[in-house]
Parts: structure tokens; sequence; C-alpha cells
């Protein structure tokens, strides 16, 4: 097989080539078309020298055609060891140690096909257990040089076993010590002070003890779900609720159906169907700066409604923005790489708000909404109420990244390499098949259920079970492809909606917002300074945390200032992922460390951030003559 026959004959070589590796070759097809993208082809002349011994060890050589000889450096010259003839590999030491340990020139002349150590080293952040294989792998390969160089017989191959300390570095004693003086010290002290006009002591309580969990959630010391599931427990052996009622959300429509979301979400990854989808639509816009630009916006905005994790989908196209800016040519933290990164991070992170399918979240807003609402906002009226909003975000962060971030591009993006990533993926397999229906038959629940007055939980939970049963979600996957940390901490908060009910903090909240209903009768501006105050909190709480509180602190209490509960969950979702300062936000910690501080700087970060958070005001601003136009907003 000789190269330039065929795209299809082509890829068929880069395949076994790289199947040849001992620890390439139990990749499964997406695992391979991502290694795929990150090969590129060079050509050497016949006695040319590839690499020399003692020489940096920057990458994996896949010798597609030509002969190599592989030499070691002696006190009487150069000794020639071997000779390696197409197909074959050399350098695989180059991808853990820091030198060469030998030279290698091309007898003849020679293509190989260059994994680069910096792109082997992402992807195995991207796949961990990719990372044990190759250490296996070079492990053996080590051991058997060894044996051999002594003449001892090969050794038997075991099974691996791998131990390792989990533990991490913590903080000072004093830091916790200060954390526990704030977070358990402070609701004792105020536990025998009587409690505010209007509020029971029960209610008061029960809010001292959410106070506390809120300063930890704050110091970010331990799991925010340890900290839900502690709130939950602690309500209970106080005696102020019973611990059924504070557990309650984990029975409810609403965390069954987010379960069955995420473990969608996790067959749509695991099977590669995600993968494949956003290969298509960066083949199909320009292969430019503008164009990919376009394509990572639009192609969030796609696949957002098909995924609610919005940290699995920022995780997925993080590395693909990177190879874009290789590709094009930009240097790193140069504006054209910080601009691909950002249409990363909004377009698959920013979207969740829009569609009811987009967050798990979302389905909390649902939960905390009167029977009326929730009756009312299914997928298709979430998604009409938040368009203005979503429209605005989508045309302006489009202009501040074509505008503030355009730059010149080097290189070209090459179609082969999309178009080669794509061949190997191969045909959708039985498993994309059976999630593919998963997903009509939840999203269908969704649009048409309730006009049906069909269960859309129990019509998640089907498409839960046929993603299972088809396969495509395996005892593995459902064990560690769902977030269950999340789901814990999802379904305390949804009980704790039904405990601040029983206990009257919701009416307590809504008496005490009267007062400034009255001073500004204009719901709009009320909605407004809800964006302010939002934003103003993200700059203390975390992001999960402070959406979660304040919607549960708020949507209850809407109505009596004239405004849709589902409008104040909408605002408090919207405003919570905005950033002035980057740390505040989740998914800029999660691109920067995926593509290892290489696409931007924290003052492009604090620059994007200041523009998402304005023209989410914007988007906020012209939706209140539509909201007002639906009934969303008082006279």
């Amino acid at each position: 097989m000789q190269y330039g026959e065929g795209p299809l004959l082509e890829d068929h070589l880069v395949e076994r080539l790289i199947r040849a590796v001992p620890f390439f070759r139990a990749l499964n097809r997406l695992d391979l078309a991502r290694l795929v993208g990150a090969l590129a082809p060079v050509d050497f002349p016949a006695d040319s020298i590839i690499f020399r011994e003692g020489e940096a060890a920057d990458a994996l050589y896949l010798l597609d055609s030509g002969r190599v000889e592989v030499s070691l450096s002696t006190a009487a010259g150069d000794r020639a060891l071997t000779e390696v003839e197409a197909p074959a590999h050399f350098g695989e030491l180059g991808l853990l140690l820091g030198r060469r340990t030998g030279s290698v020139r091309a007898v003849t002349d020679v293509r190989v096909w260059r994994l680069p150590r910096d792109r082997f080293e992402r992807l195995v952040q991207e796949r961990p257990t990719l990372g044990l294989t190759v250490a296996r792998g070079l492990a053996e390969l080590v051991d058997q040089r060894s044996r051999q160089g002594a003449g001892a017989s090969a050794a038997p191959r075991l099974p691996f076993v791998l131990t390792h300390d989990a533990s991490v570095p913590g903080k000072s004693p004093r830091h916790w010590m200060a954390v526990i003086i704030s977070a358990v010290g402070l609701p004792l002290v105020l536990w025998t002070v009587a409690p505010p006009a209007g509020l029971s002591a029960q209610g008061w309580h029960v809010g001292l003890i959410m106070l506390g969990s809120a300063l930890l959630w704050l110091s970010e010391l331990i799991p925010y779900y340890l900290i839900a599931l502690a709130m939950g427990a602690a309500w209970g052996i106080a005696g102020l609720v019973p611990v059924s009622l504070a557990f309650s959300g984990f029975s409810s429509p609403s965390y069954l159906l987010a379960l069955a979301v995420l473990g969608l979400a996790a067959a749509m990854a695991r099977t590669g169907l995600l993968f494949r989808i956003a290969l298509l639509l960066l083949r199909v816009f320009p292969r430019t700066y503008g164009g990919q630009v376009l394509s990572l916006l639009t192609g969030g905005l796609l696949l957002t409604p098909l995924m609610p994790i919005a940290t699995a989908r920022v995780t997925i196209i993080a590395p693909v923005a990177q190879e874009l800016a290789e590709a094009l040519g930009y240097p790193l933290r140069s504006r054209g790489r910080a601009g691909l990164a950002f249409a990363g991070i909004i377009g698959y992170g920013t979207f969740g708000c829009i569609f009811l399918t987009g967050l798990v979240a979302n389905f909390f807003i649902v939960a905390l909404l009167p029977e009326p609402d929730r009756i009312r906002f299914d997928w298709l009226t979430w998604l009409v109420s938040a368009a203005p909003a979503g429209a605005v975000l989508l045309l302006g962060s489009s202009l501040l990244l074509l505008v503030w971030f355009r730059s010149k591009a080097t290189g070209g993006v090459t179609l082969e390499v999309l178009q080669r990533q794509q061949r190997t993926l191969g045909p959708l397999s039985r498993h994309e098949w059976v999630t593919i229906l998963g997903l009509a038959v939840m999203l269908g629940g969704l649009l048409v259920g309730p006009a049906l007055h069909v269960s859309t939980a129990g019509l998640g939970l089907s498409a839960l079970i046929l993603v299972i049963a088809g396969g495509a979600l395996g005892p593995e996957g459902f064990r560690g492809g769902i977030e269950w940390g999340y789901l814990v901490f999802f379904g305390v908060l949804l009980g704790a909606g039904d405990v601040l009910r029983a206990v009257g903090i919701d009416r307590w909240i809504g008496h005490a917002l009267l007062p400034v209903a009255r001073a500004i009768p204009d719901p709009g501006v009320l909605v407004l300074l809800l964006a302010g105050g939002v934003i103003a909190c993200r700059l203390v709480l975390p992001q999960i945390p402070a959406m979660y509180l304040l919607s549960l602190a708020l949507v209850p209490a809407a109505h009596g200032i004239g405004v849709s509960p589902w409008v104040v969950g909408f605002v408090v979702q919207l405003t919570a992922y905005t950033w002035i300062h980057p740390r505040q936000s989740d998914y800029y910690r999660l691109t920067r460390d995926l593509t290892r501080h290489e696409m931007f700087t924290d003052r492009h970060g604090v620059a994007v951030g200041v523009g998402v958070t304005i023209l989410t005001l914007i988007g906020i601003v012209a939706s209140l003559p539509f909201w007002r136009a639906q009934g969303l907003l008082g006279p």
C-alpha cells in the first residue's frame, strides 16, 4: 500500500500504523479519530537525519514508506543497531523521556506520520486511561530490551496493576479553623437570637443552617455535593423538618428527568456521537478565523439542547479549538488563539439557559414554578421566551470575537485532517443509532408530552433504559459517565425548595421584597436590578451554589413583585454564567487547564468576561418588551 492511492487506502494504512504501536492497539474508534487529528505527514530525503541521540525527545514517528537506520554513539563512533522498514514505528520513548536515546537516519526517501509529544499529552489529559496504557507498553518495551541485552529470555506479560495515593494536599489548619468558625460558629451564635419579624423560629433555624452551608460553599474546601447532603441531614437532626421532606427532591419528576438527561449525555460522549457532530460542523464552515469562530459558536448552539452538561461540552471542544488555532498558525496566547478559545467557551458553555434541556439546572427552575407555570413552560415555550436574549448573546459575541480578536492566519485548517478523522470514525455505529433513538424519545417527550398528558420524566427514563439496554451506556458508563455528585447536589436542592415552602421562608422573602416593588413599580427595572444583584453576588459566591441558592430564594417570591417566576429563574441562570474576573468562570478555568495555558491570557479573559456581561444585560433589556407582551411582567 503506497501513499497517494486514495483517501480510504491512506486512512487504512494510517490506522494500521497506529495499531502496530503496542500501546495504541486497544484504542476505540473515538480515541483513534482524535489521535489521527494530531498526526502530521513529513517527508525526509535519503541520508537525512530525522533526529540525533541526545536531542530533545519530542515525538513518535509512524513509518509510512521507506527504510531508516537506528544507531548509537560509542567511543569508536556511531554504531548501527538495526534498520526499520515500513510499515513500522520508532521514537516511542520520545513520548515520555526528555532526550533521544539513539539517532535515526533515512536510508531511503521516507514518509512518516509525526505525533508531537505535546499533542499526545493533550490526548492523555482527555483520556487518562490512554496514559496508563502507554506507561505499561513502554515499561514492557524497556524490560524486553534490557533482557535481550543481557541474553535473558523474554518475561511473561503480567496484569497491569496501578496503586496510588489519592490524597491531595489540603489547606492549612488555620484556613480550616477559619472556615469552621464562620460556617458552624456563626449559625450557632445566632441560633438563640430572636428571628426577624414575620419569620418563625423554625424558618430562622432552617435559614441559619443554609447560611452555614453557603459559607462552606464559598470556601470551596469541601465538595459542594457533600455540603448539600450535610445541610439536609442537619435539618433532620435538628428536628426542623422530617428527613423525608429534606430529601424529597430525589423522588421528584425533575430529578428523574435530570438523571435521564445526564445518562443520555454520557452516551453521546462515550459513543463518539458528540465528537462526530462537532467534526461535521467544523467542516461546513469556511476554514478561516472568522469561519471557525462562527462554527464554534453555531456548533455550540446546536449541540447545547442535546447535552445538558456544559462542562462536558466545553471539555470536548477546548482541544478542538486548540487544534484549529495551531492549524491556522497563531502564536501562543495571541489574539487569534484567544478568539477561537472563547468562541468555544461561549458557544458550548453559555447558551444552556436558552434551552430547557441545555442545563440540568433548568429542571430545578421548573420544579420551583407554581403548577400553572410548570405546565406552561414546556421545551418549546421555554425556547420562545428565551430567544431574544439568546439572539443578542449570539450576535453580540460573534461581533466581539470577530472584531476584537480577529487576526490574520499564517496557516490553514486542513480539510483533509477533518475528513480523515470522519472516515476513521466510520459509519454510525449501532450504539450511536441507539443513542440517537434515545435522544428522539426524550426530546419528543419534552415537546409533545405535556400536550398529550404523558409524563416527561417517564419518557426520559424510557430513553435512558433504551440506551443502557442497547449497549450505548453500559454498566461502566452508567457508573462513571454520569456526574453523580452533581445529581446528589441537585436532589438535595430540589428538596430544599419544599423545605423553604414548609417553614414559610418563601413567603417571608416575598413580603420583604414588597417595599422594593412598591418603590419601583416598573417590573422591568426590578428585573434589571435582579440581574445586577446576581452579578454582584457572583463576585463572592462560586457559580453553581450562587445559581441554585439565588433561584431557591427568589423564584418562589417572584409573583409578589409582579414578575413571572420563570423570568426570575431565567435571569438568575443567565447572569450566573457571566464573569468579570476570569477566575469566576468554571469554563474559563477548565479551558485554560485543558489547553495548558496556551490559548489566552487573563487580560483576554477580563475583556471577554466584561463583554459577555454587558451583552447579557443588553439581552435582558431586549427581552423586556417581549416578556411584557407574553404577560410575564406586570402592566
